[in-house]
């Protein structure tokens, strides 16, 4: 039975609109995406740019109003829903992608974001970790730590600002700055993972180490996330104790209970051969499990799944069998949902000349951050200085992981939609810098076999990565 849909529209309005929106959001991410890849993009950058276009930053009220939109849109109804602001008017995006559906659209981002996440995890070798936790925990730390430095230098400046860079949550500073901190500690881990292996790097120290890392960065990088919304919600110290004794205690019985079980079971049954379809179900079943713990935890959904990947048994023919049923409808359906969602949410409009400035340092703040500051922990952590760069290249790299924490940080009422727009331009330039960057400046090795055919065809190692990721 359809559940009533709230006050706005009339039973069974919702299931068509998310039906129109998710045909109008695949046309836009396949065309977008392959005219960013035609310019020498990766497709992932074409398709954020896919959803800004979505969104009110092209298609809202204040570039077109829509007087008369065809009957079977039923904008009237939608602009009296739940939710939406009181004297919007009517526009592509408000009447093609009303409040109830985008709902549901959010959801279905949140589900991309799991088997992604899930995939990543699944992707991470343990073995090349033995002996580099010097490295790994220096470069892990270093990269989270100069970063939210940067940002309680930069906090402030933004904080007092007569543009308008808080949220309407009216937060602390500290809140504030932290939150700036977690938006420019992000890394990109999926995007970092697949050139190094696809360059052929993941067996040296740098590969390894930088990896690891960035995993590790990962899971700070929300735990500062949750630490931020707590401060801003004015959360007792006691409470956010409780987060962190959470956390240990999912990771304790992740590694220490669950994998080992899985070991003999799933394990088992995968390295003798007979991956079946109930095998599918429980690992998938297994994902969401964990993805919701993370949630209640306070730390994410997308952490939860990429721990549970991370400790599968079995872990390349694992791989090789969830890939080959998820990543096309993840990475081709999914993801696009997601970005969409994110585009709706994003209005470049909002943005005048006075906020040219603080941008510009936001992006400086968060490219040096990341790019020095990885460059300058990989050399505390035993690497040549060629190698940090290089990390400091891939460490700098934001993808769609920054669209993640700006998004939360907006719902949550810490950040402005000004500050979200800066969210969106932090993913955009550093994800399109990242393979030029690295293919001047990477060390040679041996290129895969799909390194090689990319290469072949006149593209980079990095883009064709970047491009799947």
């Amino acid at each position: 039975m359809t559940p009533a849909p709230p006050p706005g529209f009339e039973g069974g309005l919702v299931t068509a609109f998310v039906l129109l929106d998710l045909v109008i959001i695949f046309i836009a991410a396949r065309l977008v995406g392959r005219l960013a890849q035609l310019v020498g993009q990766p497709r992932v950058v074409g398709e954020i740019l896919a959803g800004v276009i979505l969104g009110p930053s092209v298609l809202g009220p204040k570039i077109f109003t829509w007087g008369d939109p065809p009957w079977f849109l039923h904008c009237e109804q939608a602009l009296t829903a739940i939710g939406v602001p009181e004297g919007t008017q009517q526009s592509i995006t408000t009447c093609l992608f009303p409040q109830q559906a985008r709902g549901v659209l959010g959801i279905l981002g949140q589900i991309a974001l799991v088997f992604f996440m899930f995939l990543v995890g699944l992707e991470l070798d343990w073995a090349l970790l033995r002996g580099k936790g010097r490295g790994i925990l220096t470069v892990a730390l270093g990269v989270v730590a100069i970063p939210v430095a940067l940002a309680f230098l930069v906090g402030p400046i933004l904080f007092d600002a007569p543009e308008k860079w808080v949220g309407t949550g009216n937060p602390s500073e500290n809140a504030f700055n932290l939150m700036v901190g977690a938006m420019l500690a992000v890394t990109a881990f999926p995007v970092m993972a697949r050139i190094l292996q696809e360059k052929g790097l993941t067996q040296s120290a740098m590969g390894s180490v930088g990896v690891a890392a960035a995993a590790a960065v990962t899971v700070l990088m929300f735990l500062l996330v949750a630490v931020a919304t707590g401060v801003a919600k004015d959360q007792s110290t006691g409470d956010q104790i409780k987060r962190f004794v959470g956390t240990a205690i999912f990771l304790a019985v992740l590694f220490l209970v669950v994998r080992p079980v899985l070991e003999r079971t799933i394990g088992r049954t995968i390295d003798g051969g007979g991956f079946t379809t109930g095998t599918f179900a429980t690992v998938v079943i297994l994902a969401f499990a964990s993805a919701y713990v993370a949630d209640r935890i306070g730390i994410n959904v997308i952490v939860g799944a990429f721990l549970m990947g991370s400790v599968m048994p079995a872990r390349q023919a694992l791989f090789r069998e969830m890939s080959s049923r998820l990543t096309d409808i993840t990475a081709t359906i999914l993801l696009p949902i997601f970005l969409a969602f994110s585009g709706l949410n994003t209005d470049f409009t909002k943005l005048g000349i006075s906020f040219v400035a603080g941008i510009a340092l936001f992006l400086a703040a968060g490219i040096v951050g990341k790019w020095l500051g990885g460059a300058l922990a990989a050399r505390a952590g035993g690497l040549t200085w060629q190698e940090g760069n290089v990390l400091g290249i891939l460490m700098n790299c934001r993808g769609l992981l920054v669209l993640v924490v700006a998004l939360i940080a907006f719902q949550e009422g810490v950040i402005s939609p000004q500050l979200q727009v800066a969210g969106v331009l932090m993913a955009l330039v550093t994800t399109a810098m990242t393979g030029p960057l690295f293919d001047r400046f990477a060390p040679a090795a041996a290129p895969t076999k799909a390194a090689a055919e990319k290469t072949a065809k006149g593209g980079t190692v990095a883009e064709s990565v970047i491009e799947e990721s």
